[in-house]
């Protein structure tokens, strides 16, 4: 099941249709949204753009995974910026390194807390977000 999401400025006139048309075809809400988000990313973006940006988030989750336990020797607690197939920085709070992100200019970029346990990952690209909290 996935999380609970608040989604502001959504035209009620809209979402009541939506919620309709949903309820018609017998399917939740939240699988209706998946569909129409899938449907919009496809209208949205090219082909070859979405393959770019396929491209550079498989390189940046090479690179973690390659500087992983380094990290975490030199930097447990700390946030890693992984994009351009390179670490970026480390950085003590999650808001610089979101800021560093702010200040790149590529399509893709990983956002990791370090600690040993599983990390909390969120990836910058085609304005989705990933992760686990």
């Amino acid at each position: 099941m996935g999380k609970t999401i608040a989604i502001k400025n959504v035209d009620e006139e809209l979402y009541r249709k939506f919620k309709a048309v949903a309820a018609l075809r017998g399917i939740t809400l939240g699988e209706a949204i998946n569909e129409a988000i899938k449907l919009w990313l496809k209208a949205s973006l090219s082909s070859s753009n979405y393959f770019q940006i396929e491209t550079e988030a498989e390189r940046n989750r090479e690179v973690y995974k390659k500087l992983e336990g380094d990290l975490l020797r030199k930097h447990l607690g700390k946030f890693a910026v992984i994009a351009g197939g390179r670490l970026v920085g480390v950085y003590k709070t999650k808001e610089r390194a979101l800021e560093a992100v702010k200040r790149l200019n590529v399509k893709h970029a990983i956002v990791s807390r370090i600690e040993r346990k599983k990390p909390t990952v969120v990836e910058f690209g085609m304005s989705l977000f990933e992760g686990e909290e």
